[in-house]
């Protein structure tokens, strides 16, 4: 025989408004705490990957170097994709990678990718974008800005500190150095204007940062085979003081 449920138990049978917008409010809050934090757990992760990266770079650069009597190699591929892609160190280091290695940098989206790779299938000059990472183009032997040595600083042996001298970077995602395999850092200046013309080149604030400041973080592979998280000011502060021409190459810590 059934029994009438009395007041009391009808209350019980589910929540009421106030309490329901109570539970609303603390997932709200919770989604609110935690969302940043997987956000910077997620941007970690993709630092530490692409910090990987360049350490394959630079590992396959020195055994290129190992063959080729320590010859760096170099590009071919110049602003906004113009140039002999085969000359690409893109090309030229591929058989010395030693296993895979991504040369798409984790998060970048940029649309001169491949549709299958994330991209918009864009071009520029009907070149698409090889890699997320290029060269400095110090280090170049056909792309070099001309120094006062009389010989480009091509092999390892002509260069005095190897260990402050970058050789990978992060190209831009957008604009025509998309597509190319090198910067033109002669280029940059000093000042404040500095970081903001770089950045139309390399991708100065992947990891962390104001954009366009000497306060923007990325990832940097050096000649010494290691790769770091710096501030775009430590390697690049003036044409006299920076990590990328080996007449001067230096941290500013």
């Amino acid at each position: 025989m059934d029994f009438p449920l009395s007041p009391r138990q009808h209350r019980r049978r589910g929540f009421t408004l106030i309490e329901l917008l109570i539970v609303i409010a603390i997932i709200a809050l919770l989604i609110g705490v935690l969302l940043p934090t997987l956000g910077s757990a997620r941007r970690m992760a993709h630092r530490v990957k692409c910090l990987a990266n360049l350490r394959s770079l630079q590992m396959a650069q020195q055994l290129y170097s190992d063959q080729f009597k320590g010859l760096l190699i170099d590009v071919g591929l110049a602003h906004g994709g113009i140039g002999d892609a085969s000359l690409s160190w893109t090309r030229s280091l591929s058989e010395f990678y030693g296993g895979p290695i991504s040369l798409q940098s984790p998060g970048d989206r940029s649309s001169f990718w491949p549709v299958e790779r994330g991209g918009q299938g864009e071009t520029i000059n009907g070149v698409a974008r090889a890699s997320s990472y290029g060269m400095n183009n110090y280090l170049s032997r056909t792309y070099n800005p001309g120094l006062s040595s009389e010989e480009p600083f091509d092999r390892l042996a002509k260069l005095q500190r190897p260990s402050l001298t970058v050789q990978f970077l992060l190209m831009t995602q957008t604009g025509d150095f998309a597509v190319s395999d090198h910067t033109h850092v002669e280029g940059w200046g000093g000042g404040d204007r500095a970081p903001a013309v770089a950045a139309t080149q390399i991708d100065t604030a992947k990891y962390g940062g104001p954009q366009r400041a000497a306060a923007s973080v990325a990832n940097w592979g050096f000649t010494d085979g290691h790769a770091e998280t710096l501030r775009f000011g430590q390697v690049y502060s003036s044409r006299d003081r920076n990590a990328f021409n080996p007449e001067v190459a230096q941290l500013t810590r």
